[in-house]
């Protein structure tokens, strides 16, 4: 395994039960097996290397968004795919301690995040309209977006989450259980 990819790897590893903040480089240095100064010559802080660990993540989480889309599947059946590869993949995001981090640390990292998010969401409500076309009820695609944008975008983050005890996983799974009745056939 390439020294890069060991570093992420090790980054990703602490950040699952740490968050993205609270360990040290010399410890980051000893999960990847490496020096301190080799860690370095690679990234010029910690805060890259978390910023390299997320476009990573959103890299692969797209792809495989992508390969579902591809394979056609229900727009139903590609969101409980994605959120299971979320939880099982990006726990380094959203656990407690994380979300934590990108609430006070990393307020860049989760417009990042949020922007990902935003393109991915419109793809997916493109196949939800497209699906329901020609419906006795349908709605205008734009309210649709607007509404699911703005809901996402209301629960699914930091502040809200952690300001009221919450776990993302449980959010996630009521925000989008909530959506979807919404939108279903009548």
């Amino acid at each position: 395994m390439k020294i890069e990819e060991r570093i992420l790897n090790a980054c990703t590893e602490l950040a699952q039960t740490r968050g993205l903040r609270n360990y040290t480089v010399d410890e980051l240095a000893a999960r990847a097996g490496i020096s301190k100064r080799t860690l370095y010559r690679y990234y010029r802080s910690k805060d890259e290397i978390v910023e390299a660990v997320l476009d990573k993540f959103m890299t692969r989480a797209a792809a495989e968004a992508d390969l579902m889309i591809a394979s056609e599947e229900s727009p139903l059946t590609l969101i409980n795919h994605m959120l299971h590869y979320l939880f099982t993949n990006g726990r380094f995001i959203i656990s407690e301690p994380g979300l934590n981090d990108l609430r006070q640390y990393y307020p860049q990292l989760w417009e990042k995040i949020e922007q990902f998010r935003s393109e991915r969401i419109a793809i997916l409500i493109q196949l939800i309209t497209r699906e329901r076309q020609g419906s006795a009820n349908d709605i205008d695609p734009r309210i649709i977006s607007a509404v699911t944008m703005a809901s996402i975008q209301a629960v699914l983050n930091p502040d809200f989450i952690l300001g009221n005890g919450l776990s993302f996983e449980k959010t996630a799974e009521q925000l989008i259980r909530f959506l979807m009745s919404a939108v279903a056939e009548k």
